[in-house]
């Protein structure tokens, strides 16, 4: 199996679980990218949101962490 392969079944079980955990209501999208450079790099996203949806919410989030929103502690 690919590797992106893998990652994208690990990814849905993910979203799985974030669905459930989280109210009804609430829309959440999963980025995962490769750390490093190279042509194997490659961003993917699981969510449960249509892509507009994401869209704006991303731009929003663009917007809040370049004006130093939130923390750069790597933690989550």
């Amino acid at each position: 199996m690919l590797k992106n392969e893998v990652v994208k079944n690990k990814m849905q079980k993910i979203a799985k679980k974030v669905d459930e955990e989280l109210p009804e209501g609430y829309g959440f999208v999963v980025l995962t990218f490769n750390f490093g450079k190279g042509k194997d790099n490659e961003m993917m996203y699981v969510s449960n949101a249509n892509r507009q949806d994401i869209v704006k919410a991303m731009k929003e989030w663009i917007n809040k962490t370049e004006n130093d929103f939130g923390n750069d502690t790597g933690k989550y």
